[in-house]
């Protein structure tokens, strides 16, 4: 396995060549949550010699947010999208402004705490990998929730575990990290899109890790978007990826 230096370029004696994250932060009418969240993000501490950008996509947000985010206008960058196109179109439009040399997907809510990204590139600095999911199944602090998202959670676990070969805990997680070289494989559209770039991943050869995070499930009364409906759509949408890749598993891990 390549060291990280060679991976993503880094010369100890010259700073310009400093590792970047990108936090790519897809939102839509989340005013409720939104300044904390960004207050959040500003204080992540990542390991020596991260360096962090925040790229906040508005997706054609009809509350506040908009004006929250003018706030942050010089501590952070912002997209406004004309109009709402979903969670993966927003992330995709993030996605084609990063510069960082790995991305990772934040939620504007505070389901997730940010301060534990720093955690997801520990698998990076090891060589163990170069995809890093934050699981909220393997965390002893998570709070788990209704039984009907948990279920759902744990069937497309499942099924993308046994369409790509993977050993996945929690496939529908927030916190993906990869290299910014992969990120065209993230599909543009709504909910699927979150579960799809596993499939993608998973073909093109990548090495998959994953890391405790701890979660707080936000109820609909306090903004939860995610219906049943979202569910049914992303299994019928990954056997149809499936298939039209052939049923095509996992490659060889990269070396």
């Amino acid at each position: 396995m390549r060291s990280l230096s060679c991976m993503i370029g880094y010369d100890a004696k010259n700073s310009a060549t400093m590792p970047k994250l990108s936090i790519i932060i897809p939102c839509y009418n989340e005013e409720k949550t939104l300044d904390a969240l960004l207050t959040k993000v500003l204080a992540i501490t990542l390991p020596v010699p991260w360096e962090k950008e925040i790229i906040v996509v508005d997706d054609a947000s009809t509350d506040g947010s908009s004006k929250i985010l003018a706030t942050y206008a010089d501590r952070i960058s912002s997209i406004r999208q004309p109009k709402n196109g979903g969670k993966g179109t927003a992330v995709r439009t993030g996605f084609a402004q990063a510069t960082g040399d790995y991305v990772v997907i934040q939620d504007a809510d505070l389901e997730y705490d940010p301060g534990e990204i720093a955690a997801l590139l520990e698998p990076i600095h090891a060589g163990h990998a170069e995809v890093v999911y934050g699981s909220r199944t393997i965390s002893p602090h998570t709070v788990k929730g209704s039984l009907l998202p948990r279920t759902g959670v744990r069937v497309l676990t499942i099924l993308v575990n046994t369409l790509h070969d993977l050993q996945l805990t929690d496939v529908c997680t927030c916190y993906k990290l990869f290299p910014r070289e992969s990120a065209h494989l993230f599909k543009a559209g709504g909910f699927e899109s979150d579960i799809l770039i596993a499939a993608a991943l998973s073909r093109a050869g990548y090495r998959f890790a994953e890391v405790p995070i701890t979660y707080r499930p936000r109820t609909r009364a306090e903004g939860k978007k995610i219906r049943y409906r979202d569910g049914l759509w992303a299994i019928g949408v990954l056997l149809a990826d499936w298939i039209i890749h052939g049923g095509v598993k996992r490659p060889r891990a990269r070396t």
